[in-house]
């Protein structure tokens, strides 16, 4: 589940405010780019969870700074225990039709949710800044979505597989954002 929550900066409580929809946002984002093709067909692009944050505030609209609010996954919504992580950076790859991601995550809170499983959390106390490199959490999607359109702008349902089966030039080209190389 994707989620929009407010930041208090004296007190550092998060809030729920609201699902969201990540696919709609970074499928605009991918459509509004200069489409310049590399040699495989494909487009490498990126935006940082700074610039994602406004867009999905100004799709949902939502006032307010865009450093009030964080762009949160919860990576465990239909478990009691709750696994919350901000949205810090998106790489993409996109060919005409489909786009493999990798998304760059910071751990916001690991807790029990008071509600029970596949309820949000309601609030919850910033423990440690995010922004550490030896802390951050990568995950690999992809979009049913590229350059040209797509099927849906969507992935696959949440929690099922939703594998993005990487050619060596995407793999190479989203490892490399992180500093990994292909090995000759």
């Amino acid at each position: 589940m994707f989620a929009l929550y407010s930041v208090d900066e004296t007190s550092r409580e998060c809030r729920f405010l609201r699902t969201i929809s990540l696919a709609r946002p970074l499928t605009d984002y991918l459509t509004q780019q200069p489409q310049m093709p590399d040699q495989n067909r494909s487009v490498p692009w990126e935006i940082s969870g700074a610039d994602l944050r406004r867009l999905v505030l100004d799709q949902a609209q939502v006032g307010g700074e865009p450093t009030s609010y964080k762009v949160v996954i919860d990576a465990t919504y239909g478990r009691r225990d709750a696994t919350l992580f901000e949205l810090c950076h998106v790489w993409g790859y996109s060919n005409p039709k489909w786009t493999p991601l990798l998304l760059r995550l910071c751990t916001l809170c690991d807790e029990d949710r008071p509600n029970g499983p596949a309820t949000p959390l309601e609030r919850f106390q910033l423990s440690t800044d995010c922004g550490d490199p030896d802390e951050f959490v990568h995950e690999f999607l992809y979009l049913q979505w590229g350059y040209q359109g797509g099927t849906q702008r969507n992935w696959g349902r949440m929690g099922y597989t939703n594998a993005a089966l990487l050619w060596p030039p995407a793999l190479e080209h989203l490892l490399g954002k992180i500093g990994f190389s292909r090995a000759a």
